[in-house]
């Protein structure tokens, strides 16, 4: 067809023009050319980039480009987003939550919920996910939809999950919603929660039990050597940089990851929790003017997770290979008592 011979045409010379460096800085899109890329996994990138860009339009490739030439933010205080305590409340928006497995996103979810019930007509609830990486065309075309026409003292909640969006590959999405919430006088809050790395990833090992497998089976896909495979799991770094979608694809070195992790958080994320609900509740109905709502724990394991010595040494030994926890280290110093001046 002449219009899918365009488009493949413009795509094979946009990944032409980009340099090794530009994919290295994971350019705000998923860019997957087996003839330029090592460690690339897949088949045609135009088959790749016709089922995972959304929308295919010019202006957000054009956006994506812009972000692969910003300059890299190295961990500081002074690169964090912030909130300007005079103007809250905010009176409306939309608050994006991007739920990672396995650190208390289930209850943080569950009392948005809440919320919504609790504070009346004018707020929402929205989410779009599943297990098939198809599934972020939809979620970016819903949220996109979700950023729209806000009335105002209108408040929407965006829930993102499994295979919903990947931060990594589509950023550029993040910087589109921010200008369109705040061009109507809104609040663009974006939000995630986690918790300790190796304690995460123990918690991750209760998926051993329904498909029976060995903690070596469990635990081999975060081996060095297999630095771009999937598993039955995905830690917190993975998560926030590829969802549950393609891992690694330009073996990134573990240094790196745990750069862009960090500054993906920088640039967009304006609350992050280590595993403090009250605290997150807090700064939530600071930003919103919502009714007070503690969070309450769900989707608890109530189960027993027991290992040897050796095999606990092995938890933590591919924790750290994998990045997660530098990661946490470094978001630890960069948060700990962020915003709590807001609840002060």
């Amino acid at each position: 067809m002449p219009g899918r011979k365009v488009f493949t045409r413009f795509f094979a010379s946009l990944l032409l023009a980009l340099s090794f460096n530009a994919v290295r800085i994971y350019v705000g899109f998923h860019l997957s050319n087996k003839y330029s890329l090592e460690g690339q996994i897949g088949n045609s990138s135009t088959a790749f980039l016709r089922d995972f860009v959304w929308p295919r339009n010019e202006p957000i490739v054009e956006r994506a480009l812009e972000v692969a030439k910003k300059p890299k933010i190295p961990p500081l205080l002074s690169n964090m987003r912030s909130v300007d305590e005079s103007k809250l409340p905010y009176k409306c928006g939309v608050i994006f939550f991007y739920h990672i497995a396995c650190t208390g996103g289930s209850s943080i979810n569950h009392w948005f919920g809440k919320q919504i019930k609790l504070n009346g007509p004018h707020t929402s609830y929205w989410t779009k996910w599943g297990r098939k990486e198809k599934m972020e065309a939809n979620f970016i075309k819903g949220v996109t939809n979700q950023t729209q026409n806000i009335g105002p003292n209108e408040w929407r909640f965006v829930h993102a999950h499994g295979m919903s969006y990947f931060p990594n590959a589509s950023e550029a999405y993040l910087y589109q919603w921010r200008e369109e919430v705040e061009s109507q006088g809104c609040g663009f809050v974006v939000t995630t929660m986690l918790r300790d790395a190796i304690g995460h990833t123990i918690s991750q090992t209760k998926g051993m039990i329904k498909p029976n497998v060995t903690l070596d089976q469990f635990m081999s896909y975060l081996e060095p050597e297999n630095y771009n495979q999937r598993g039955l799991f995905v830690s917190q770094i993975d998560y926030m940089l590829y969802n549950m979608g393609p891992r690694n694809e330009q073996h990134a070195t573990r240094e790196e990851k745990v750069r862009r992790a960090v500054e993906i958080l920088q640039r967009h994320f304006d609350v992050v929790s280590l595993g403090d609900y009250d605290i997150f509740a807090d700064i939530i109905h600071k930003i919103t003017g919502w009714l007070p709502e503690k969070i309450t724990e769900s989707n608890v394991f109530g189960g027993d997770l027991n290992y040897s010595y050796a095999e606990l040494q092995k938890i933590k030994d591919l924790t750290e290979a994998n990045g997660d926890v530098a990661f946490i280290d470094a978001v630890k110093h960069l948060y700990y008592g962020h915003l709590e001046h807001l609840v002060s």
